[in-house]
């Protein structure tokens, strides 16, 4: 039991997080709103940064090409299956959020902290990040003007001022860290701990979305069918299996190497709540309900990508060597 608990402390802790959010929506509505998407997100990629080895990022910019397919099934085939499973979802909010969700860029920060789990090249992961996240302001609206006829107003300096302060920013500063050899050393030996500080940060963000999401359901203001719940769940889980296997298969059939093509998956499927949370307040007035198809897209990426992370380290170890449970929390 204390081995189990060990390596499913996260999976623990979000079903625990869950199950309260749906018993005290209200109550918990002071405490989410304190919690800054945009800072939590900047300091959990600050961390990961300081434990990425400099090298290892200047490889993926040497060698870019896994990162830029994984750009293209990232904004390309999902985005694409989100509007087609919207024909055959009843509710026109689950429609705009799922289409919402699949249409923003790569996750900022679980992607990178799963794919370390795996086995597989970070590096290569975080510049999926980078090039999804500073292409946002172009195919996210893009494909919210396909699926929903009605444009984002965004101001674009203003948006990438803000990529800049949340992504770039925090990702230099960790970088610059790594060139201080006894900050590098300090990163080094607490790997697993800052690994375990950035997921708990992940989860306070996705506490924030359940909190909101049950609240809204909780209102009675708003009111939608358990089967066309269960339709959006389905839909959701269905779009990130197949990103994530069309992502691993492809990558394999171009050559890339296993730990790329395990950096390919995890990043083109995984998709970011801060941002899909930052475009649902233009919506939310027209589509109050679009916030549950984010809420469960991302809580079903970090459940089904946990089992299939490890599972893909365990393939990845060589056959004779004993196990590092330890390569689990970082």
């Amino acid at each position: 039991m204390k081995e189990f608990c060990r390596k499913r402390w996260f999976l623990l802790l979000l079903v625990g997080s869950i199950a309260l959010a749906a018993w005290i929506p209200r109550s918990l509505q002071p405490v989410v709103g304190m919690l800054e998407p945009k800072v939590i997100v900047s300091v959990a990629l600050f961390l990961m940064a300081w434990c990425l080895e400099s090298r290892d990022l200047r490889n993926a910019l040497l060698h870019p090409w896994p990162a830029l397919w994984g750009v293209v099934i990232s904004y390309g085939l999902l985005p694409a299956l989100a509007w087609m499973a919207g024909f055959l979802l009843q509710v026109a909010d689950f429609r705009i959020g799922l289409l919402m969700i699949a249409g923003v860029p790569c996750t900022l920060a679980s992607a990178v902290l799963w794919t370390r789990m795996a086995r597989g090249n970070e590096a290569s992961a975080l510049l999926v990040t980078l090039l999804t996240t500073g292409t946002s302001w172009l195919a996210t609206t893009g494909w919210l003007m396909v699926g929903a006829g009605r444009q984002v107003d965004f101001d674009v300096g203003s948006l990438m001022w803000g990529l800049f302060l949340v992504l770039v920013f925090p990702v230099g500063a960790g970088q610059l860290l790594q060139m201080i050899t006894p900050l590098r050393q300090f990163a080094k030996r607490h790997k697993t701990g800052l690994g375990v500080v950035s997921q708990i940060l992940v989860l306070s963000i996705i506490f924030k979305a359940a909190v909101e999401m049950f609240d809204k359901l909780e209102s009675g203001t708003v009111s939608v069918a358990t089967l066309s719940i269960v339709a959006v769940a389905s839909a959701c889980l269905a779009i990130h299996l197949l990103g994530l296997t069309f992502g691993f298969w492809s990558s394999r059939a171009l050559r890339f190497d296993r730990p790329n093509q395990i950096a390919v998956a995890i990043a083109c499927s995984q998709k970011s709540l801060p941002v899909a949370l930052f475009l649902y307040q233009t919506y939310s007035e027209y589509y109050p309900l679009a916030v549950i198809p984010l809420a469960i897209y991302h809580v079903g990426q970090l459940i089904v990508d946990t089992i299939i992370a490890e599972r893909l380290a365990d393939a990845g170890r060589p056959k004779l060597a004993m196990p590092d449970e330890a390569q689990v929390l970082t």
